[in-house]
């Protein structure tokens, strides 16, 4: 197996990880987040932003600031402008009772083409010719595990979060509320359950994540936020999250099937001449297959037909 290639689909699994771990906090409430691949690009955005005005200033050169204390405002910031993101979706259910799923959809639909239109414009690197911000500094990147593929230190990160989001799920009160929220709405609120904070608070670390997910991609895989980066990235983080049964354990090999496919996917169309569209049938067969005989009848499936 190419050494590249497997790095490469390991990383694509670290970040579907994370950004999974998020889609399947909202689907945990009841309320399913479809604005992950807008937040994806808005916390990129705005960590490579941060980071080239950090470089500009001298702070990363500065040896008397650690580079792991200088990248705490950039991911921060990230993952506050992506909760943010998400929450707008979670006030307008709460005051409105707006659907959730409509509303992250389509505010991610108006921030893509708001900062496609900054990273072309104020926000593009004045010395490269992509449509892209200015490239991160080599302090700023990721140490790298399995050169000379992209994958990273953010590949044991999303690990320990998908433990930490098990724990945090099915361990903790908040959790457990969270569950029967998504479960039995009447029941929660009969039962006396704070509803609407749930629902805020599962909106904003929804969305932390997801925009987290785009700081990481540019720390470690991209090193610059150029347009287009996240496509795909949001979709195939969800369709992990379902794989997965909405359980954070589970969505470690769900997120690396997700990351195997879409890699080698796009390797077999390179190699054979075929449009990249391609990938996206071969994915859509592979998962129609593992969808199909969990909806089949039982007795369908008994006779083996």
């Amino acid at each position: 197996m190419n050494v590249y290639y497997l790095g490469s689909a390991l990383n694509l699994s670290s970040l579907y990880m994370i950004a999974g771990s998020g889609a399947l906090i909202s689907i945990k409430s009841g309320d399913f987040n479809l604005g992950g691949e807008g937040q994806i690009y808005l916390g990129g955005f705005v960590s490579a932003v941060i980071l080239a005005a950090l470089a500009n200033e001298g702070v990363l050169a500065n040896p008397g600031i650690p580079a792991a204390l200088a990248l705490q405002l950039p991911v921060t910031a990230a993952a506050v402008s992506s909760a943010l993101l998400a929450a707008l979706s979670a006030v307008l259910k709460i005051l409105r009772n707006a659907d959730f799923l409509f509303t992250s959809f389509i505010a991610s639909a108006a921030i893509i083409p708001f900062i496609d239109g900054l990273i072309s414009g104020p926000a593009r690197s004045k010395t490269d010719n992509l449509l892209a911000t200015a490239f991160i500094p080599e302090a700023a990147r990721l140490p790298s595990i399995l050169e000379p593929s992209p994958l990273n230190a953010s590949f044991i990160f999303a690990l320990a979060l998908c433990v930490a989001a098990w724990l945090l799920l099915f361990r903790t009160g908040w959790g457990r509320q969270l569950c029967i929220l998504g479960t039995s709405p009447e029941f929660s609120r009969f039962a006396g359950f704070e509803c609407k904070k749930l629902t805020l608070s599962s909106a904003l670390l929804s969305g932390a994540l997801h925009g987290l997910t785009g700081a990481v991609a540019i720390l470690g895989t991209y090193f610059t936020c150029h347009q287009g980066f996240y496509a795909g990235m949001g979709w195939n983080a969800l369709s992990s999250a379902l794989i997965a049964g909405a359980n954070p354990l589970a969505l470690i090999p769900a997120a690396g099937l997700m990351g195997f496919m879409t890699t080698y996917a796009n390797r077999y169309a390179l190699f054979h001449n075929f449009g990249f569209d391609i990938s996206s049938l071969i994915q859509a067969v592979i998962l129609f297959a593992i969808a199909f005989p969990a909806h089949l009848p039982r007795s369908f499936r008994r006779s083996g037909k």
